[in-house]
C-alpha cells in the first residue's frame, strides 16, 4: 500500500466528499426519464436552440483565452465549471473525482441547464462511475434534470447513448474512445453542434501543451493527458471535425485551428 497517497490533497478531498451530506438543493425525490425517446428531446430540454454558439471549456490553460458572451452556451468539465457558473451551461461528468464531488457539493444556479453523464459501460472506471450515478439518480434529484446516457442494459436513456453512436458516424465517421473528461466534452457538443447547426468554439483541450498545469494552477498531468496515444486519438477526431460541417474554431494549445 502506498500510505504517502493517502495525503495527497486530491484523496483527502475524495474521502470526504464520500462521507459529506448533499447540499440542501438536492431533493429526495427521483425523476422519471421516460418521456426522453430522443436526443431531440435532450436538445429541447437544455434549449440549445436559444444560444448563439455551442462552447466547450476544457480544464487547459488556454482556457484562460475564453471570451465571455450569455448568448453562448458553454459544456464545462471538471474544474472549467469554475469559468462558466455564473453564465448558461451544461456540465458533463465522466471523472470519479469530479463526479464525487459535484454529487455532494454542487447546487446549481440561474446558468444551469443540466447535467450529463455520458458512460461507456465497458470497464472497472465505467462500472464504478455508473454505479455511483444511478445509485444517486434512483434517490435524488436536483433542479435541473442530470441525463445518465449509457450503454447499460436496462437504462430509461439507452436508446439515447445508441443514437449518438450512429449520429457520430454520419456526422463525422467516428467511432467514440474516452480518453478523458474534456475530449468526452467535445465529442458530445460536437454532435450537438451538428445536430443544431450551431457554431463551436473549443478551449482548454490542451493534452498538456503549455506545460505541467491547468488554467487555475500548476500540477501535474496524468496519462489521460499526455499520452502519446491518447493524443493521436484526440487528433484523429478533430480532423475529422474539421472536415465537417460543423464551423469549428478551436482555440486550444493542442491541434487548435486558430492563430493568435
Amino acid at each position: 500500500m502506498n500510505y504517502k497517497s493517502l495525503f495527497r490533497s486530491r484523496n483527502y478531498q475524495h474521502f470526504f466528499h464520500r462521507i459529506k451530506p448533499f447540499p440542501a438543493t438536492v431533493k429526495k425525490e427521483p425523476l422519471d426519464y421516460s418521456k426522453f425517446k430522443d436526443l431531440s428531446d435532450l436538445l429541447d430540454y437544455m434549449e440549445i436552440k436559444e444560444y448563439r454558439k455551442i462552447v466547450v471549456v476544457a480544464s487547459g490553460p488556454s482556457a484562460s483565452k475564453i471570451i465571455f458572451d450569455k448568448e453562448n452556451i458553454y459544456f464545462a468539465c471538471n474544474d472549467s465549471l469554475r469559468l462558466v457558473q455564473d453564465l448558461p451551461h451544461i456540465y458533463m461528468l465522466y471523472d470519479m473525482f469530479y463526479l464525487t464531488r459535484y454529487l455532494k457539493t454542487y447546487e446549481g444556479g440561474n446558468g444551469w441547464k443540466g447535467s450529463i453523464f455520458w458512460y461507456n459501460y465497458n470497464n472497472p472506471h465505467s462500472h464504478k462511475i455508473y454505479r455511483l450515478t444511478r445509485k444517486y439518480l434512483q434517490r435524488y434529484s436536483r433542479e435541473k434534470r442530470e441525463f445518465l446516457i449509457t450503454n447499460k442494459s436496462e437504462e430509461e436513456l439507452q436508446s439515447l447513448y445508441y443514437q449518438a453512436e450512429i449520429l457520430l458516424q454520419e456526422a463525422f465517421d467516428y467511432r467514440h474512445y474516452r480518453v478523458n473528461s474534456g475530449f468526452n466534452t467535445l465529442v458530445f457538443a460536437a454532435l450537438l453542434a451538428y445536430l443544431e447547426s450551431k457554431p463551436l468554439e473549443v478551449y482548454g483541450l490542451d493534452m498538456g501543451i503549455g506545460g505541467n498545469k491547468y488554467f487555475n494552477k500548476d500540477s501535474p498531468l496524468g496519462r489521460s493527458v499526455k499520452s502519446q496515444k491518447n493524443r493521436e486519438l484526440v487528433k484523429l477526431f478533430l480532423d475529422k471535425l474539421y472536415r465537417s460541417d460543423v464551423e469549428v474554431k478551436n482555440f486550444s494549445n493542442f491541434q487548435g485551428n486558430v492563430k493568435d
